[in-house]
């Protein structure tokens, strides 16, 4: 039983790391993973274990692989290594990439929207 603590401290502090170093509140994690604010908060303060859709999502949406949720801080390159740099960088860029994914099909279906009204508009 231990083992599953440690393992949920170990989840929840990668989470709370990755975020904050992306920036990204709890709610923007729930939205992009489509999981529930609860859900991100239960899983933070080791509350509920995730199932492997769940840690899957969460680690797309952080730009990780799922392992790297488990694996325990201490691995880590340092703060301050190129190595360290370059998993940031790969991650904001991700980050961006993904949101511009959504940005994009937000603006397919409003233009599939406005053009269903122009041709109701032109049928009248």
């Amino acid at each position: 039983m231990a083992e599953s603590a440690d393992l949920r401290t170990i989840l929840a502090q990668n989470i709370k790391n990755a975020r904050r170093t992306l920036h990204i509140t709890q709610e923007k994690l729930a939205e992009y993973a489509e999981l529930s604010l609860s859900s991100i908060i239960d899983i933070e303060r080791r509350r509920t274990w995730v199932s492997d859709k769940t840690l899957l999502n969460i680690a797309k949406v952080l730009n990780l692989e799922a392992y790297q949720l488990l694996v325990p801080p201490d691995g880590e390159a340092g703060a301050d290594s190129p190595d360290r740099e370059k998993v940031l960088i790969k991650q904001i860029v991700a980050l961006v990439q993904g949101r511009q994914a959504d940005l994009r099909k937000t603006i397919d279906k409003s233009m599939e929207d406005l053009m269903l009204q122009i041709i109701r508009i032109h049928n009248r």
